[in-house]
This record gives C-alpha cells, sequence and structure tokens, in this order.
C-alpha cells in the first residue's frame, strides 16, 4: 500500500507584503473570532474590524514604511520552509507556508493541499508558546477551511515546542553572539530583557495557558546562559484592557532610572524578524533607551533560519509523524 504525500505546514501571523496591503491585513486581523469575540459576528465583528483597521492604519503603515513598505516575515518564513524542506528529505516532505492574516492565506493552502493529493499534513505554527489566539486560532481556520472543501486528511496538530533543546541552545547562542557587540561584553554589565508579545490578562484568566509558556521558555534560556540580570517583559499592548506586566518600556525607563547603561533585547516569542523586533524593539524602544539615558541598547535578531531552529523543527515534525493514530 502506498503511504500517504506528507504535508508540513508552517502557520505564522503574515504580514502585508505593501503599504496599500496595510488596511486589509488589520481587517483580516481585527476579524479573527478567535481573539475578538462578539455575539452577532456576521454583522458586529466586520464592523469593529473595519473600523479598528482605518484608525490603525496610518500608525502602522509608519512600522511598515519604515521597514521599507513590507514586512519582511513572509520572506523569513518562506526560507524556513525551505530549509525544513532540506532537513525532512529523506521523509520526501513538502513543507507549505500558511499566513493568518495575508496571502498565502489558508484558504489558498488548503485547496493546494487538497489538490496535491496530500492524505497526511503536520500544522506547526511558528508559535512556540501556545495560545488561543495564535496556535489555536490557525487550527481552527486550517480545519474551517478543510470543512468547507470536504477535505479530510490526517492532520497532526502541534501545539507547542518551546520545550525544544535546540531551540532553547538557539536563543542562548544568539545572545551571547549580540553581547559581544556591547563596549563591556561581561554579561555582569549587561541587562538581559527577554520581550514576550504580550496578551490581556483577561485572556490568561480564562485559562489561556500562554504566559505558562512564556514563563517556562524564560527560565530554560536563563538556565542556559547563568546571567545575573535578565529581565522577561511583555510588548505590543494595544487598547485599554490591562495586559501582562511589566511592559517593556516601563522597565527599560525603570532599568535606566536606575543606572543601567547597557540593555540587550531579545524577543522571545517570535522566530522570524518582523514590524514588532525591528521597528517596535529595533527602532521605537531604541529611542526610548537612548532618550532615558542608556548608553548601549542592541535588539537580538529573531531566529530565522538559524540550523538550531531548523532541528528543532525537524525534530517536532518527526515525532508528529511518529504518532500512532
Amino acid at each position: 500500500m502506498t503511504a500517504p504525500r506528507t504535508a508540513v505546514v508552517l502557520c505564522n501571523l503574515g504580514g502585508p507584503d505593501s503599504l496599500e496591503a496595510v488596511e486589509p491585513f488589520l481587517r483580516n486581523l481585527f476579524s479573527d473570532p478567535d481573539i475578538f469575540k462578539f455575539p452577532a459576528a456576521a454583522v458586529t465583528q466586520n464592523l469593529f474590524a473595519w473600523l479598528v483597521a482605518r484608525r490603525r492604519r496610518e500608525e502602522a503603515s509608519r512600522g511598515y514604511a519604515a521597514l521599507g513598505g513590507a514586512s519582511p516575515i513572509g520572506g523569513h518564513t518562506e526560507d524556513q520552509a525551505w530549509a525544513l524542506e532540506q532537513a525532512l528529505a529523506d521523509l520526501k516532505a513538502r513543507v507549505f507556508v500558511c499566513m493568518r492574516y495575508w496571502h498565502p492565506l489558508t484558504r489558498e493552502v488548503v485547496a493546494a493541499l487538497k489538490a496535491g493529493g496530500f492524505g497526511r499534513i503536520v500544522l506547526l505554527p511558528l508559535y512556540p508558546q501556545y495560545s488561543q489566539t495564535t496556535s489555536g486560532s490557525a487550527r481552527n481556520e486550517f480545519l474551517r477551511e478543510c470543512a468547507r472543501v470536504c477535505y479530510h486528511p490526517d492532520t497532526r496538530f502541534i501545539d507547542s515546542w518551546y520545550q525544544e533543546p535546540d531551540y532553547l541552545d538557539g536563543i542562548a547562542a544568539a545572545i551571547r553572539a549580540a553581547a559581544e557587540r556591547f563596549s563591556a561584553a561581561d554579561p555582569a554589565r549587561i541587562s538581559l530583557l527577554l520581550s514576550a508579545h504580550g496578551v490581556p490578562q483577561r485572556l490568561i484568566a480564562q485559562g489561556d495557558p500562554y504566559q505558562r509558556g512564556i514563563e517556562e521558555t524564560a527560565r530554560l534560556v536563563r538556565e542556559r546562559l547563568a546571567w545575573p540580570h535578565v529581565t522577561l517583559c511583555y510588548q505590543s499592548r494595544v487598547g485599554p484592557l490591562e495586559w501582562l506586566r511589566p511592559y517593556v518600556d516601563d522597565v527599560i525607563r525603570e532599568q535606566a532610572r536606575a543606572g543601567v547603561d547597557q540593555i540587550l533585547v531579545y524577543p522571545i516569542a517570535f522566530v522570524s524578524d518582523h514590524v514588532e523586533t525591528l521597528y517596535e524593539l529595533g527602532i521605537t524602544y531604541a529611542r526610548l533607551a537612548r532618550e532615558a539615558g542608556v548608553r548601549e541598547y542592541h535588539v537580538v535578531p529573531a531566529l530565522n533560519t538559524d540550523p538550531a531552529l531548523i532541528r528543532a523543527l525537524s525534530h517536532v515534525v518527526r515525532a508528529a509523524l511518529r504518532e500512532e493514530r
């Protein structure tokens, strides 16, 4: 009996590929029922998404304009897919990129998988720590699209994979390498901020495990580094709700007032550089740190196609394919 064709689907957020795409990208984001829930979703959600996208378009466009007019996340994810496909060459698995809020959208990817006759799928979110708003949303959208086109492959879902040793070792190595940029490269002289994307406190109170995953990732990285000054903090909050604390901008100000003059930031929830690592951390908070009196401030690049990350992804795919069904 011939084994079914295998595909690995790398799920990521996606990002606008032009400034004209910023508003429709935001509409897709704010239309996601796994992030924003409304009782009359068919009407209320679409109106909410349209209004918020219009309101946030100009501010968001400034970030993408500073990066050349588009998000680099698509290119990074394509590169990761290519590298992972090479690592899985013995399995003859194809690797697809699937973006939640911009092309290639889930609908396009599911259509390609069905047309290609792939009977076995590994759905691998590029979010190391599970949240209903990220990995959960990607899974739900994939299942909706499969049901819509009557496509029923054997699908293996990977929820979180931050415990992978290669992934953690890659982070530690990247941080150590970036520390060499400081004039005083001694870890005792460097304040390391592990910055994660924030979520509303209300989501955590409802049982979402994201905060636990982030805190455990930070603990495992601390163990590998054994540096004396490491702080976990959160970025990218929007709106009036209380989000996970401490906020990274507050931490920068507090440490500057305490006389810290060397800050290194690692984006612990991200594996691809994009607007939140390059613009928010790399430009906006760099300016804040400089104005607060921090002499040296650097951001460690995300792992992108670091071989350690690709090894970790290959391992979790192989483990998923070994699972008994």
